[in-house]
């Protein structure tokens, strides 16, 4: 061969091996195993308890309002104040009520004056019966006349004592001894019969208001809860269910309870802060693991589980039995478990993960 034509292919050659090189793919780097926060469980007899948030309430909370309609021209009283049975708490413009009042008793006296007339005239006719002057058809119409304007007067008395009543019921006054801890109306507005002006809290047990979520009503059966003031973090005070709604509330979803709470007179203010705790019964094979390790979807709550031999990590779906502060207690886990307790959100199935380090139970 020509050596020309011996140096033209030997270029040709390497210039498709250097095509070749360009055109293939570089390998997929290796995805390093992901650092993860283990912890070995131990499963066991543990209890936890449910904590809910509630607001101290009095037992009897009235929402108080006028017997009748009319523009409020005062108020003495304002929201935290407390006041005595009797006392006025407001007033309305009591100027219709009093001419009405006014009416029916001139209507009365007419009525009175009317029987008086009808009444001697009875008697007029019955002597003039006695006497042969007067049959016995006129004295029976006098007789009724007579009864007739009895009847009016006492209707017309009864009328004067519902409007001596309304003028009466122009003036709100608290029902018992309590504090006002709401106003629903103020001087000027014109409030309609019955429509709440301020809620009066009486005086006697107070009670904790808590709500249950939907899914959790039944635990408010359970014996043993007891209350925490914010206010008194050292002092647990015995409770006791007194009442649990039937239905939920349409905006929360939840259940409305009251507990009564046996506390010395005084130890509860109107409207603190409270902690109601519910203890679980002892759940046989059940664990503390914190919050972070739980992962759950539509369907059902899991853990991730280590596996020492592949070093991947699989979920185990776990039962929720409650709640103990940043803990939660949960059944279904194997005994001698290693689970991850961090980072549980970035995990997929059989992914490999590196011990980062291990945290006791």
């Amino acid at each position: 061969m020509h050596p020309h034509f011996r140096y033209a292919a030997a270029s040709l050659m390497l210039g498709s091996a250097l095509t070749l090189s360009a055109c293939s793919k570089p390998p997929a780097p290796v995805e390093k195993p992901r650092p993860v926060k283990l912890m070995t469980v131990t499963a066991g007899s543990v209890q936890g308890q449910v904590e809910l948030a509630g607001e101290v309430r009095a037992r009897v909370e009235s929402p108080l309002g006028f017997r009748v309609g009319g523009k409020i021209v005062s108020r003495q009283v304002e929201t935290g104040q407390r006041v005595k049975r009797g006392q006025v708490l407001a007033q309305l413009d009591p100027r219709d009520f009093t001419l009405a009042k006014s009416a029916a008793g001139s209507q009365v006296a007419a009525a009175k004056a009317d029987l008086d007339l009808t009444r001697a005239e009875f008697k007029r006719f019955q002597e003039l019966r006695t006497q042969q002057f007067v049959s016995d058809l006129d004295l029976d119409r006098k007789r009724v006349a007579v009864s007739a304007a009895e009847a009016r007067l006492s209707s017309l008395q009864s009328s004067s004592s519902l409007e001596s009543n309304r003028l009466e019921d122009a003036v709100l006054r608290a029902d018992a001894d309590g504090v006002i801890t709401a106003l629903q109306a103020d001087v000027g507005q014109v409030v309609a019969a019955g429509q709440p002006v301020a809620t009066l809290a009486q005086e006697g047990p107070r009670e904790i208001a808590v709500e249950f979520p939907e899914d959790r009503p039944a635990l408010s059966k359970l014996n043993g809860a007891t209350v925490t003031l914010w206010a008194q973090p050292g002092k647990h005070y015995p409770a006791t269910l007194r009442e649990l709604s039937a239905s939920a509330d349409p905006a929360t979803r939840t259940f409305r309870a009251r507990y009564s709470v046996e506390a010395p007179v005084g130890a509860l203010a109107l409207g603190q802060s409270a902690t109601l705790s519910i203890p679980l019964p002892a759940q046989q094979g059940g664990i503390k693991v914190p919050t972070t390790a739980l992962v759950g979807d539509h369907s059902q709550t899991k853990l991730w589980q280590f596996d020492d031999k592949s070093g991947q990590v699989h979920g185990i779906p776990v039962q929720v039995l409650g709640i103990d502060g940043n803990e939660v207690l949960v059944g279904g886990v194997p005994d001698g478990a290693r689970i991850v307790v961090a980072g549980v959100h970035v995990l997929i199935e059989g992914q490999k993960v590196r011990p980062l380090e291990t945290a006791a139970p």
